[in-house]
C-alpha cells in the first residue's frame, strides 16, 4: 500500500496532514480558474479579481505575460502566508501558485468563444469562483489575494468571499483608468458572482439549518428529534419577557433535507410551538464536519 500523506509540524506542533486528495483538488481548481481567465475573461477584455486582476492590468500596460506578473507579485504575499498561517498552507499555496501560473501559460491560446459581454461576465465569474472555491475547499490557495483572504478569515473572521469582493473593488478602480466604465461594470458583475460561488463551494453544498423551538411539550419534541431524526438537541433555559415564565428552549442543527421532517415533528406535537430557523454555513461535531485546523 502506498502512503498518500505525511505530517508536518507547525509552531504549535499540531499535526498537519498533506494529502494527495487535497493536492488533486488544488490542481483541478487551478485548471478551472485558469480556463475561466484565459478562455472567457481576457478575450472579453474583462477583469478577474485579486492579484490575477492586477497581473492582467500590468499585462495591458507592458509586454510581460499575465503568468509572469502573477508569479512576481506573489513572492511577498507567499512569505506572509508561510509566517502567519501554517506550513501545510504554505506548501499547498506554493503548489497552487505554480499550478495556476503553468495553466495560465498553457491555456493562453484557449478561447471558449463567448462573444456576449454579459454572458462572459456571468459564466467567467461563476467558473472562476468554482475553481477558487475548490482550491479553498482543499485547504490551499492559488496565491495572491487567496492568501490574504485566508489570513483575514483566520485572524478576523470575515468570509473569504467578502474579502474578495471588497479588495476587488479597489482593483476595479485601477481598471477604470485603462478601460471603459461599461467593461468595468461588467467586471464587477463577474467578480460579485465569483465571490458568491467561492463561499458556496468553499463551505460545501450541504448548508445546514439550526432551529430554536419554544414549546410546553419540549420533552416530546426533543424525543422526536432524537429518535426520529437521529439528531442531537440541547435545552437552553429562558424566561418569557411578558409572562415571566421559565421556558425550556430546544436548539438543534439538521441537514437541509431534514428540515421538512423537523417541522412536521414539531407541529404534530404542538401546533402552537414557536419555531425559529436559521441557515448555518458550517457545523463541526458528531454527524457533521470534523473539527481541526482548516488551513
Amino acid at each position: 500500500m502506498i502512503l498518500n500523506k505525511f505530517s508536518l509540524k507547525t509552531k504549535s506542533q499540531a499535526e498537519e496532514p498533506v494529502t494527495l486528495k487535497d493536492i488533486g483538488g488544488i490542481l483541478l481548481g487551478c485548471f478551472i480558474l485558469a480556463a475561466a481567465i484565459q478562455g472567457i475573461l481576457i478575450p472579453a477584455q474583462l477583469l478577474t479579481g485579486g492579484v490575477t486582476g492586477i497581473a492582467i492590468i500590468l499585462n495591458y500596460l507592458t509586454s510581460l505575460e499575465v503568468w509572469l506578473w502573477y508569479m512576481l507579485l506573489n513572492i511577498p504575499i507567499f512569505i506572509a502566508g508561510y509566517r502567519l498561517v501554517s506550513h501545510r498552507f504554505a506548501i499547498y499555496s506554493l503548489i497552487g501558485t505554480f499550478a495556476l501560473t503553468a495553466f495560465l501559460a498553457l491555456l493562453k491560446p484557449f478561447n471558449l468563444g463567448i462573444e456576449e459581454t454579459i454572458l462572459a461576465a456571468i459564466f467567467g465569474g461563476a467558473m472562476g469562483g468554482i475553481g477558487t472555491g475548490i482550491i479553498f475547499h482543499s485547504k490551499g490557495s492559488s496565491g495572491g489575494l487567496d492568501i490574504i483572504a485566508v489570513i483575514i478569515k483566520r485572524y478576523w473572521g470575515y468570509n473569504i468571499g467578502q474579502t474578495f469582493f471588497v479588495a476587488n473593488l479597489l482593483v476595479i478602480s485601477l481598471f477604470l483608468l485603462l478601460s471603459s466604465l461599461e467593461l468595468a461594470l461588467f467586471s464587477v458583475i463577474g467578480i460579485y458572482i465569483s465571490s458568491r460561488m467561492v463561499d458556496l463551494v468553499e463551505s460545501g453544498l450541504n448548508v445546514s439549518r439550526t432551529a430554536m423551538i419554544i414549546s410546553e411539550q419540549h420533552e416530546e419534541i426533543a424525543h422526536g428529534i432524537l429518535h426520529n431524526l437521529q439528531r442531537g438537541c440541547t435545552y437552553l433555559s429562558g424566561t418569557g419577557a411578558y409572562s415571566s415564565k421559565e421556558e425550556k428552549i430546544i436548539i438543534t442543527t439538521v441537514g437541509k433535507t431534514q428540515l421538512p421532517r423537523l417541522k412536521e415533528i414539531v407541529f404534530q406535537i404542538d401546533s402552537q410551538a414557536f419555531l425559529i430557523i436559521n441557515e448555518t454555513i458550517e457545523v463541526f461535531g458528531k454527524g457533521f464536519k470534523r473539527g481541526g485546523r482548516e488551513y
